[in-house]
């Protein structure tokens, strides 16, 4: 019997280091290939992906943007291919030639457009917007997302199949060295929260101004910000840079907690990732947060300062509490469905596309 053939969008695993969809698909691309013909498609401008996959590196025109990669090289290569493509992140080449599946895990350039500048904006709305029309089907990280989708694209609900996104194995309360040998490296001692930069949405600005209010009535706490902004240098505020692996996984599980004021989140992987690391979040009802973190969050009224910073003092100073969000957190975790879990549906779904 023919083995079914997949060719996916492999150049969020060139990322370094990985963003969560990144991360999504280093944890499913083996168990995927173990029942598939799976390709990679990878950008020839950048480092390969270190795996053993098939890898097939394309190369555009030097220095054009990523949507010529799409809608110029993957669309020639796809002529001769006799499978299924998967767009995995927001797009599919307009004219695929081939049964297609993309996932869309935002459509934050549709909501706050803020967020974008106008060029970017509209490549990513036109690429999705097309994507969700022709798409045999759509995954979405949420059962929040997928109602988004349906809200604003008008796709038929049917189409449309919830994967949740999982937890790396390196993630929890173990590692206490690791964590040690990451603080001293990083300069910090005593108790220390930490918050996510990266994309406005994720409301660092907020972040900092809440911390620095519960330093002003007394909390003796550091800030250790990851991701690629470099902050001011000011007493307790620590910019640790990008992390991934063990380093990422030692910050998370070492922190007091997870400062975390979005505005928007289609999943909120890192907040997931948090509590699975024995770390509270703090955060408001926002998006598919309610969704993933369930009672084991400490809710905020708003994204806002005065509510982000009470609800840090709250997890800082009520030691009961933390003790329960933690214990909720890392048994909410445990439930969470797997990485197996979520091959296993995006197989069903290749099949599928496949056979129709």
């Amino acid at each position: 019997m023919n083995t079914l053939r997949v060719a996916l969008d492999a150049r969020r695993l060139q990322d370094r280091p990985l963003g969560g969809v990144g991360r999504a698909l280093a944890g499913v691309i083996d168990l995927l290939a173990a029942e598939v013909d799976l390709i990679l498609l990878t950008d020839a401008r950048r480092d390969a992906v270190d795996t053993v996959l098939p890898q097939h590196p394309l190369r555009p025109p030097d220095r054009t943007p990523e949507v010529v990669w799409l809608q110029w090289n993957v669309a020639r290569w796809l002529r001769g291919f006799d499978g299924v493509f998967h767009g995995t992140f927001n797009a599919i080449p307009f004219w695929p030639q081939v049964p297609a599946v993309v996932t869309i895990h935002d459509i934050s350039f549709e909501v706050h457009p803020e967020d974008f500048s106008r060029a970017k904006r509209r490549v990513f709305q036109l690429q999705a917007r097309r994507a969700a029309r022709i798409a045999r089907s759509i995954v979405s990280p949420s059962t929040f997302n997928k109602g988004e989708l349906i809200r604003h694209y008008g796709v038929e609900k049917e189409r449309v199949v919830v994967i949740p996104l999982s937890i790396d194995p390196l993630l929890s309360p173990e590692g206490t060295a690791e964590t040690r040998e990451l603080c001293e490296r990083l300069g910090v001692s005593g108790r220390f929260i930490v918050a996510l930069g990266g994309a406005r949405r994720r409301g660092l600005d907020i972040a900092v101004a809440a911390w620095r209010q519960i330093r002003s009535v007394g909390i003796d706490v550091a800030l250790v910000v990851f991701g690629p902004d470099l902050l001011p240098p000011e007493h307790g505020l620590v910019s640790a840079g990008p992390l991934e692996g063990e380093a990422r996984a030692a910050l998370l599980r070492g922190a007091d907690a997870f400062c975390y004021p979005t505005r928007y989140e289609s999943f909120g992987l890192p907040a997931l990732e948090s509590i699975a690391s024995g770390t509270p979040v703090v955060c408001a009802r926002v998006g598919a947060l309610p969704e993933v973190l369930g009672d084991a969050a400490e809710w905020c009224e708003a994204p806002e300062v005065e509510a982000i910073a009470d609800g840090l003092r709250h997890v800082l100073d009520d030691f009961e509490h933390t003790d329960a969000l933690q214990q909720r957190g890392l048994e909410r975790a445990a439930r969470h469905p797997t990485w197996e879990r979520a091959a296993s549906m995006l197989l069903e779904v290749y099949r599928e596309a496949h056979s129709t």
